[in-house]
């Protein structure tokens, strides 16, 4: 099958490799690129060692949710054929190739999605003292049941809005019958997401400042600490 991936990127160093290597394994043939937004770590030669187009773009080091929304709504324009995936690097969509097949067959042309919270319970914020693959908790998560995978010669546009969690897709829509998992790889332990929601706070204060979005990022720690210990508390186990 033709899958081409499109993945938005700012030091993502720690979850890069797993990411890419949960859409190798189930898309062997797949074609990554990344859309890097000019990452101060090592994360665009992670990306060329594991076979990823590399694709520059800045937003001057701000995280300009109206940019990253344009490059989801166009990245994949430029593909021909075959099933496009756009998603930020901390979701991992669970369909075989497969099921992706008979999907196509079924005349589906836009997955359904479920979205599920993935709990961690990391001690560090390089994760290096966990493996993701058997992080095995979380919690239903509708924010992240998204339209990320769809049938390119079938949909002329996806209209994704602000965070791209909802889209109004043009063409000829067929969601799929079935329900297809997204984990979303955020709250994987106290240290990395107190790490992760503060960088991203400050690179937002314009953004949440000018347009009150990204709201939902904070620099206050015991705010971050009671969500986690909730989510974690409420966490259940996840079979797939």
């Amino acid at each position: 099958m033709i899958i081409n991936i499109f993945i938005i990127c700012y030091n993502e160093r720690i979850l890069l490799p797993f990411t890419v290597s949960h859409y190798k394994n189930i898309f062997p043939s797949c074609i990554i690129t990344i859309y890097d937004n000019e990452s101060s770590d090592d994360s665009v030669e992670i990306a060329k060692l594991l076979g990823c187009r590399v694709i520059s773009w800045s937003s001057n080091n701000e995280n300009n949710a109206f940019m990253k929304q344009d490059i989801s709504n166009n990245c994949w324009k430029t593909v021909k054929d075959g099933w496009v995936i756009v998603i930020d690097m901390d979701e991992w969509l669970y369909i075989s190739e497969d099921n992706l097949i008979k999907e196509q067959e079924n005349g589906t042309t836009i997955l359904s999605t479920q979205g599920i919270q993935m709990i961690g319970e990391s001690k560090s914020k390089t994760l290096d003292d966990i493996d993701l693959n058997k992080i095995d908790r979380g919690l239903l998560f509708n924010s992240e049941s998204k339209c990320v995978c769809f049938f390119k010669p079938k949909i002329k546009e996806m209209n994704y809005t602000t965070g791209c969690h909802r889209c109004n897709p043009i063409g000829c829509v067929k969601l799929s019958k079935k329900l297809y998992i997204i984990k979303h790889f955020s709250y994987l332990g106290l240290p990395f997401i107190i790490d992760k929601m503060n960088n991203r706070f400050e690179r937002s204060e314009r953004l949440i400042k000018d347009f009150s979005i990204s709201t939902h990022y904070t620099n206050k720690k015991q705010e971050i600490e009671d969500s986690y210990y909730s989510n974690l508390n409420s966490s259940f186990l996840i079979n797939i």
